[in-house]
């Protein structure tokens, strides 16, 4: 096939796509790639699935330090090992392994009991981690888990190949915020971070409308002697915006935050908790923000405590 041919096919391959109608299905099990109901042929409507569940991700932590300090045997075998882990984690609390990418993998679970099962795959994969970090006593490895909970649609992807090529080239796409969301608190979880910060002291400007300003000054001018713990940006804008006067300390500081190994959402931590009220009390919410999360982020170290 020549190039002009080749373009003109991946054209009516994405008018295709943008024209044709999809519908979805709702789902109480993890869809599969061999289910029937998900078709993405040329010319044909799209069937999709949907699914209101929990969605597990895991990552290994500093994988990138790991692979430079250690051998690609080495690495090898903590790959495997972790992998297998994971899968047999999966399979013990009813979960579907639904992704694999290198260090990270996609666990997605029936609707049924989907909440205990996923915060019980989670405990059951922080412990095999702690395994593995014994095992392995030259290797300083440990792994992150991030849980949510929500409405996911199932679309099936790919072309159709001959031979062996053929399950390469297809696989599924979970679409919707929780597979999104749980991706995002498998990249904290277990992280330590630095913030900087400047501690300042000052009088600070504070802006009140019920306060009817003397004659001659600033309406609503107010200020206070205050310390303050601001990021570098937020210092600027106070400069900038002349909200700060009298400065009398100023300092740079850095502060180091360690995320708990398995962080899940609020939605998971309510249901839970609902069903486990006992355990309540191994879970902190975690009081560092994460990017684009804006609902609390509950977080617990557990590993299971065997006879």
């Amino acid at each position: 096939m020549n190039l002009k041919d080749f373009i003109t096919n991946v054209r009516n391959m994405i008018n295709d796509v943008r024209t044709k109608n999809f519908t979805y299905s709702t789902s109480s099990k993890v869809p599969s790639l061999s289910d029937c109901d998900l078709t993405y042929e040329s010319g044909e409507a799209k069937k999709g699935k949907c699914i209101e569940t929990c969605v597990l991700f895991v990552d290994i932590r500093n994988s990138v330090e790991l692979t430079r300090k250690h051998n690609t045997e080495t690495m090898g075998r903590i790959y495997t090992t972790f992998t297998k882990g994971v899968l047999s984690a999966a399979r013990e609390h009813d979960g579907y392994v639904r992704n694999i990418i290198g260090d990270r993998v996609m666990v997605v679970f029936p609707v049924e009991d989907c909440f205990i099962n996923a915060v019980n795959c989670a405990i059951t994969i922080n412990h095999i981690s702690q395994m593995i970090n014994e095992t392995f006593s030259d290797v300083d490895f440990h792994c992150g888990i991030g849980i949510d909970y929500g409405k996911m649609r199932v679309i099936k992807v790919g072309i159709e190949r001959k031979g062996d090529e053929n399950t390469e080239n297809k696989g599924l796409v979970w679409v919707g915020k929780p597979a999104n969301f749980a991706s995002r608190l498998t990249d904290f979880a277990g992280k330590t971070v630095e913030d900087e910060f400047y501690d300042v002291t000052g009088d600070f400007h504070h802006y009140n409308p019920f306060v009817i300003p003397p004659f001659f000054s600033k309406p609503h001018d107010e200020w206070y002697k205050e310390r303050k713990k601001l990021t570098a940006e937020q210092f600027a804008h106070e400069l900038c915006y002349s909200n700060i006067r009298n400065i009398s300390s100023l300092e740079k500081k850095t502060e180091s935050y360690k995320y708990s190994s398995i962080l899940i959402s609020d939605k998971v931590h309510k249901e839970y908790i609902k069903q486990r009220p006992q355990e309540s009390k191994h879970w902190k919410q975690e009081t560092r923000e994460i990017k684009d999360i804006s609902y609390r982020v509950w977080g617990a170290n557990l590993r299971w405590k065997l006879p």
